[in-house]
Order: C-alpha cells, then structure tokens, then sequence
C-alpha cells in the first residue's frame, strides 16, 4: 500500500517537474513559464469578452500540456499513455481540431507576438498605468490583427499588459531580504502560478481527489493577479493576515477593471481566499505546496546559503524559526517543511507529497 502511494506521488512530482523546468528555459528575455503564463491570461480576458468557449479551463490546460511537450517529448509520452484525455487535448493544440485547440493555438501565437513587441521596450519598471499607449502602439504594428480591432480589446489588451508585472516580480521568498536565493534564473510570481495548475493536474491525476479541477484551474489561473499592485507580500512583512486581504481583494477588483467576466473571475479569487469550499482548500494547498516543492528545488540545485549566512533573512529571525534551528533544523527546507507541514493536516495527500519531497532529490 505505502509503495504504491509512493509510486503514485512519484509520478504526480515528475510531471509537476516537467512544468516546472520550463521556469529555466528563456526565450526573448522571458522564460516559457512566463510565456504560458502570458497565454492563459490572454484566453482568460478574451473569452471574457468574446465567450469563445464555455470550456476555459481545457484551453488553458492545453497550453500548458502543448509547450510542455515542446520541451519534454520522451517524459511527456509516458504521461500521455496514461491520460488519454490530455492526450487527446495535446493532439488538439497542434491540429486544431475543436474550438478550443484552435483557441489554445491562437493566444500561444497572440502571446509570442506580443512577447517580441515588448522585448524593443525597455520596460523592467515600465508605469502600469501606461497601456493605453502601449496599445495604440501595439495596434499601429499589427500585433491585434490575430483577433481583430474593436473596443473589447483594449480591456483584454489592458489586462495582459498588467499581468506582464507578475513576469518580472521576483517571488519575496527567494528575494535578498528573504532566502536570498543564488542563480541565474529566479522564479516570478508568474511561473509560480503555472507551476500550481501543474500540480493541480498532476495530483488530481493520480489520486481521486473530490474536486472539479476545471474551477480550480481557473482560479489558480488569476489567484496572483492583487500581487500585480502590492506585490508578494509574506508573514515576515509586518502586515496581518486581514491587512494584506483587504489591499489585496481592493487590487485585484482595480486589476480586473472593467472585463465583461469580471464578476465571475473576482468571486473566484475571493472563494479561493475564503478557503471554504473543496475547490478552494484544494487550490489553496497546491499554492501552498507549489512554494515548497520550488523550496526544495533550490536546495537540490545547491541554490540555498547555509543556516549560518542567514543574517539578514527577515524569516531567520522569527522566533519560531530559531525555535526550529534549536529543535534540530539544518537547512532551510528544513524550516520550509516544518513551517508549512500543519497546513496541510486536513489532506493526508499533501502531506505524504510534502514528505516525499523531503526525502527526495526531486530536481534530478
């Protein structure tokens, strides 16, 4: 029973991983987690406003199983012959044979379009409030000829050029006054949450999970969108739990602004944050265990310092913390695991993951 539990977390993690590689892989200064990113944010504002598809969900999970398989054809196989589903839905993206491939396939071009007219911008601090210019711009060059000029596409236009915030914000935990992460590359805000619908899939995949992952993937899909204005805020910021909801939820109505879907995608996140629901909880451990996972990641890579050159981490001086380095704590996952393991003790599948990812080199 154990061994097959294990194998079946086993399999979860090594497809999560295969997303999770694409955080490294850079293309026109962007990773191809962003660009996925990118992609499904684009599908999202624009079925708000043309309603394309009542199945959302399977056009954002087909651009991540497609460019996925971009990069990892002989491990994606293995998966594939097992889910038949995705399978048909990888199929899809490159044929074209439903709306929502054809859908999938379209925000992927639309994305690389708008990726190359950026890149000629230097815009590593750019003024969010400054897309209306932008657009003009974008318009004046042809890059909306894929879908055509009218009003909707400046709110769909305005939202992905927000969500571009979330490809260059660094996550704080591995910033310089947090882990202090070393390595070239360090995960955004936005490979985070490709690397959550990952996991979402992988898990539901493999354990019979009660939950419909079509919400939860859409959730897990704008559930960062209030970071683009207040950035990542952690518990070592001195802001309480209900300080950061409340600026929170007020940035992610302004980020939202005026999408014609916009109710739908709010009271999403708003759910998400209320924890209330299976879809909710289960979303809310996948970001929770997607911050771990990325944790131990960077321990395998030898991306950690040591627990003695952590002076000027906020997190190193908790209490709490020091109370875990004096119970036995060497390393920072080590803190990660102990940290974060009480939140999962309502789901014993996370947890098991959660320790398996502890006793494993998972970044092979």
């Amino acid at each position: 029973m154990v061994d097959n539990e294990n194998k079946k977390i086993e399999k979860a993690i090594n497809f999560y991983m295969l997303a999770n590689d694409l955080k490294y892989i850079v293309d026109i200064n962007e990773s191809i987690a962003d660009h996925i990113y990118g992609a499904m944010i684009l599908a999202t504002a624009i079925n708000s406003e043309y309603s394309l598809t009542d199945d959302l969900p399977k056009v954002i999970r087909t651009i991540l199983l497609s460019k996925i398989y971009d990069y990892n054809k002989a491990e994606m196989e293995e998966f594939l012959n097992r889910k038949y589903k995705y399978a048909y839905e990888v199929y899809d993206y490159y044929f074209e044979k439903t709306l929502e491939g054809h859908f999938a396939h379209e925000c992927v071009m639309l994305e690389n379009e708008l990726a190359a007219f950026f890149y000629r911008f230097d815009n590593e601090n750019f003024d969010i409030s400054d897309y209306n210019r932008f657009y003009i711009l974008a318009n004046e060059q042809g890059v909306f000829d894929r879908i055509g000029k009218n009003e909707k596409n400046m709110e769909i236009f305005r939202f992905y050029y927000l969500n571009r915030v979330l490809k260059q914000k660094v996550r704080s935990g591995w910033d310089s006054t947090h882990w202090n992460i070393s390595n070239d590359r360090i995960e955004r805000i936005s490979e985070h949450c490709v690397g959550t619908i990952a996991l979402a899939i992988a898990l539901k995949s493999e354990f019979d999970v009660d939950v419909d992952l079509d919400k939860v993937i859409s959730t897990l899909c704008v559930h960062e969108v209030g970071e683009i204005k207040i950035g990542d805020i952690t518990p070592f910021d001195n802001i309480t739990p209900e300080q950061k909801q409340e600026i929170e939820h007020k940035a992610i109505i302004e980020v939202i602004g005026n999408l014609s879907n916009k109710d739908n995608i709010i009271n999403s996140i708003f759910e998400f944050d209320k924890r209330e629901t299976n879809e909710a909880k289960f979303a809310h451990y996948c970001d929770k265990l997607e911050a771990d996972i990325q944790a131990k990641v960077y321990q395998d890579m030898g991306c950690h310092h040591p627990l003695t050159e952590q002076q000027n981490n906020v997190v190193f001086k908790c209490d709490k913390v020091q109370k875990m380095v004096e119970n036995g704590a060497n390393t920072p996952f080590d803190i990660w695991y102990e940290w974060d393991k009480p939140i999962y003790d309502e789901s014993p599948v996370f947890t098991r993951v959660l320790k398996y990812i502890r006793d494993n080199n998972i970044k092979k």
